[in-house]
């Protein structure tokens, strides 16, 4: 009974998102990614050593954070976390990817991208990924 338990909880935690602590990087199935993009930490020259560099905005080229993000490769899921940041970094191994997001929230929005990395060594690229713009009513709730 135990290793039935044991599988059970291992399936859970496999669909259940990391919560990435900002400007920490964490490794899941051979990936190694960081959400960041805040304040002085986006200057720091670790994150020009990470091959993929995947930018959140909306529609008026804002910044967003708060998504929760999948990388995925051959139709298995390699890294599932949520990011406070505008940025999510990824040294994945040589290969094919798509990467899904989804803003917390706002279900239905979700968005992804295809994309090809040469390895962990290769030049860093930029992947941007864009959400609709705000409702200026909505804009005006949040300054409140």
């Amino acid at each position: 009974m135990r290793p039935i338990i044991l599988s059970a909880i291992a399936v859970i935690a496999m669909s259940v998102p990391a919560a990435a602590a900002p400007d920490t990087p964490m490794t899941q199935n051979g990936v190694d990614a960081v959400c960041t993009g805040v304040g002085s930490a986006k200057d720091d020259p670790r994150w020009d050593a990470y091959p993929v560099k995947v930018v959140f905005s909306n529609g008026a080229q804002e910044f967003v954070a708060g998504e929760h993000v999948t990388l995925s490769r051959g139709g298995q899921t390699l890294v599932r976390m949520d990011c406070d940041g505008p940025w999510v970094l990824l040294r994945a191994p040589a290969g094919k990817y798509t990467l899904s997001a989804m803003l917390a929230g706002h279900d239905g929005d979700g968005r992804s991208a295809d994309f090809t990395t040469a390895g962990p060594d290769a030049k860093q690229q930029r992947l941007d990924i864009s959400f609709a713009a705000p409702q200026k009513d909505q804009t005006a709730v949040a300054g409140r």
